[in-house]
């Protein structure tokens, strides 16, 4: 990936950061419930003196002793999480809770890296920060029809249900979507919304505008002196489980045909492959046929959910009623 050593170990700090944070909020609640359930720290003394009798005469050579612990330890844990109950704390409120419960907050599943580091490393490599506050704004739970009414709250619905079969059935099914329509009708909300559901199921996704897609092909083909681009980078475009392409139409098309061409390869191969792409453009289908290769249309067109926002601009109207 386009990321430097120090980001990497930049990164990897945040995680051990992470960690600490949450061993602190651990033995705060334990503390707490000490504090209130004296008879559940009673339990955790008991079990710390069975542990320690076990270790000893296991060292003894009596291995009977480490079976006999075990049962009496989960007999007791059971008491403690009955404790928690009565007194209205979920069972697991003494744990230890994890950010990504799947590599416990360290980035590594056994040696290999967790969905949640190469999707940190995805947003080094494509400065793809800067979408997260939208994410907390522009969610599923946000959507709201408010703005919509008559036939296009029917189609909204319609396009808000697709959204979300879509990410519900993502793990088992290949889809590839296009927006299209008026200028602040919902295209990018609505991709903001796929993107944020992914992530949180552990999805790594690439979230680019058109102008820095193209500006990242152009690194590509022309090895741009001084770009921080790489070909781990460029491959990434290819084999992420999920593309979104926001704004198409919007960027410059300098060397037009070669960096069209890359566009339809990106295309072409993320299809074969069943990785799905979502393309959002404010262009009619007459102007991307216009705009782009005939083929790189054929693609869309032929291989892709065709979704027409016909909306009012909500942004234009919700400043009005600011």
């Amino acid at each position: 990936m386009s990321y430097n050593g120090s980001i990497f170990r930049e990164i990897i700090k945040e995680y051990e950061i992470r960690r600490r944070e949450h061993e602190k909020e651990k033995d705060s609640r334990l503390r707490e419930i000490y504090a209130k359930l004296p008879d559940y720290k009673a339990i955790d003394d008991k079990i710390a003196d069975i542990s320690t009798e076990a270790a000893i005469l296991s060292v003894e050579g009596d291995s009977f002793v480490i079976h006999e612990a075990s049962k009496k330890i989960s007999e007791l844990s059971v008491r403690k999480e009955e404790l928690l109950i009565q007194a209205g704390f979920p069972r697991d409120y003494t744990k230890l809770k994890y950010t990504c419960p799947d590599c416990k907050d360290t980035g590594y599943i056994g040696s290999s890296k967790c969905h949640c580091l190469k999707q940190r490393l995805i947003d080094a490599s494509y400065r793809q920060s800067d979408i997260y506050p939208k994410l907390n704004d522009e969610n599923f739970d946000t959507f709201s029809l408010e703005y919509f009414s008559g036939d296009t709250r029917d189609e909204m619905e319609n396009i808000y249900k697709l959204a979300r079969n879509f990410t519900d059935t993502f793990a088992n099914t290949y889809t590839n979507m296009l927006f299209y329509g008026n200028v602040g009708s919902g295209k990018t909300f609505l991709s903001n919304c796929i993107a944020r559901d992914l992530i949180d199921k552990g999805y790594t996704v690439i979230y680019l505008t058109a102008l820095r897609l193209f500006e990242l092909i152009n690194d590509h083909v022309f090895r741009r002196i001084g770009s921080e681009y790489d070909d781990e980078a460029y491959m990434s475009l290819f084999n992420c489980p999920l593309l979104i392409i926001d704004d198409l139409g919007t960027e410059v098309l300098n060397s037009a045909t070669v960096t069209s061409s890359e566009l339809f390869q990106i295309l072409n191969e993320r299809d074969n492959s069943h990785k799905s792409t979502i393309i959002s453009s404010n262009l009619s289908l007459e102007q991307l046929k216009d705009t782009y290769t005939e083929r790189s249309f054929s693609r869309i067109l032929g291989g892709y959910e065709l979704i027409k926002f016909n909306g009012n601009d909500i942004r234009l109207m919700k400043r009005r009623q600011a």
